[in-house]
């Protein structure tokens, strides 16, 4: 039993750095724990904190585990209460829907085919550049870059078209 104790600390120790921990077994037999992640971007705390700045509420809809998703959204400036772990494609649809109905006009941002739901319910779907096909072709603007400050400079950018669009009309 103590063996178990150990390595379900190790995995929750990992899980707690933002990495998601795999089980290694062969016949039954419990070989150890490997970890991965994706990294960071160093720019991520900066976008968020960007998107903030410009009245928006950065939310997190992630499949990843509950304590992986936590420490990423702590390391980029989310709060916790906005983070959203181990949901599935249709559930992030259904909270895209679930905040529109409060009132909220909803932009999301994905980059893989458990992303494709969401990205086609909100009123704007970013797509990440680097993600995969289906992604691309449902959001309605395909990022090049794979960085958040990307969403940021569409964003600034709509704003301004917008408001220069609105000067020619007077």
């Amino acid at each position: 039993m103590y063996w178990r104790t150990k390595r379900t600390d190790r995995r929750t120790g990992f899980e707690e750095m933002g990495k998601t921990a795999m089980w290694v077994a062969r016949e039954r037999e419990l070989l150890g724990i490997i970890a991965v992640a994706d990294g960071v971007r160093e720019t991520s705390r900066q976008a968020i904190a960007e998107m903030t700045s410009l009245g928006l509420s950065v939310y997190m809809l992630t499949g990843d585990n509950r304590k992986t998703a936590q420490a990423i959204a702590q390391s980029v400036g989310i709060l916790q209460e906005r983070v959203f772990a181990e949901v599935l494609p249709e559930q992030k649809a259904e909270m895209v829907k679930k905040l529109q109905r409060e009132g909220n006009v909803v932009g999301m941002v994905g980059d893989g085919i458990n992303d494709a739901p969401a990205l086609a319910t909100a009123e704007i779907g970013f797509a990440i550049g680097s993600g995969t096909d289906v992604a691309i072709e449902t959001a309605d603007i395909a990022l090049l870059r794979g960085d958040l400050l990307s969403v940021v400079t569409a964003i600034r950018l709509s704003k301004a078209t917008i408001k220069k669009k609105g000067r020619k009309r007077e």
